[in-house]
């Protein structure tokens, strides 16, 4: 009966206020189920999430004495009004967040909770210059496209800056550190929630895989002055540390987005050291050159 003298009477095109000059006041709390990947060629993070909407809708209100005590009904959610959130800084096009199947949850007061969610994709500006120990800050900026300031009022529900991480399952390669979140006004006529995500790289395994290596590459470097000359394998041996830094120098470059405006610190160093390889390999020339030259038309030097 309830769906009859109320529900069946609802428009999901009608803002659910008596008063149609009033805004609609809409908050929302962000939970981050996951983080999928973040690519830093691409500068994009995907991530899992599902949000808590609220609001009060007027159009939608009972006595629940009248109705068995009934406090809450789950109508579907394409027969309600609901605000068209959407990502400002989503990698793709400008989608809506929400798929048809989840359910609204509609209070005898008039209060409505709305839990959509879904993969989504955002860009973020990748700073990679202290690569494998960075923390990267990105943000996800909802709004309501929708409506106008003059029709809705988005505003995130927990207390502005607090940290709040509540990532449910935990991603191999970061840590999600850091949560809080803004209202920002940009002049655009709609309201705009900033969702910062603070990020950690676990770095153990490109410790063991990338740094370590390189360190002990640059060490082995000084030995080939080491080795005698009668071996044959001096100038083998600089080539070989020269090829392997030359292939860690690549293999660190295809993992970074290929812009100047961030250079990882790391890359640097291998550049450095691969100069430093290229000139042993032309200093082990020229001795070898000095050792198997004519002795008998020009003495050797002392040293």
């Amino acid at each position: 009966r309830l769906f009859q003298d109320k529900l069946s009477k609802s428009n999901p095109k009608i803002r659910p206020v008596w008063n149609q000059s009033r805004a609609v006041n809409i908050s929302f709390e962000i939970y981050i189920v996951a983080m999928t990947d973040l690519n830093e060629i691409q500068q994009k993070v995907e991530a899992t999430v599902w949000l808590s909407v609220q609001w009060q809708n007027e159009l939608i209100m009972w006595n629940k004495t009248d109705y068995g005590d009934l406090e809450v009904v789950y109508p579907n959610p394409d027969t309600m009004w609901r605000p068209d959130l959407a990502i400002s800084n989503g990698y793709d096009e400008l989608n809506p967040i929400g798929i048809d199947f989840v359910i609204m949850k509609v209070f005898h007061d008039g209060s409505t909770i709305w839990m959509p969610g879904q993969k989504i994709e955002f860009l973020c500006s990748i700073d990679v210059s202290k690569f494998p120990f960075d923390t990267q800050h990105c943000f996800i900026e909802f709004f309501n496209w929708g409506g106008t300031l003059e029709e809705s009022t988005l505003y995130h529900s927990s207390v502005p800056q607090m940290t709040s991480v509540k990532a449910l399952h935990p991603n191999s390669e970061w840590e999600i550190i850091g949560e809080w979140y803004e209202n920002k006004d940009d002049k655009t006529n709609h309201d705009k929630v900033r969702v910062h995500l603070t990020m950690k790289r676990k770095s153990t395994s490109l410790v063991l895989s990338i740094l370590l290596p390189v360190i002990l590459l640059a060490f082995l470097n000084v030995f080939v002055f080491l080795l005698p000359t009668e071996s044959g394998e001096k100038l083998s041996f600089a080539v070989t540390v020269l090829l392997s830094q030359a292939v860690f120098l690549s293999f660190i470059s295809s993992m970074m987005p290929q812009t100047s405006d961030s250079i990882s610190g790391l890359s640097i160093y291998i550049a450095t050291q691969l100069v430093l390889s290229t000139l042993y390999v032309l200093l082990t020339c020229w001795i070898l050159r000095l050792y198997h030259r004519d002795t008998k038309r020009r003495p050797l030097p002392s040293w």
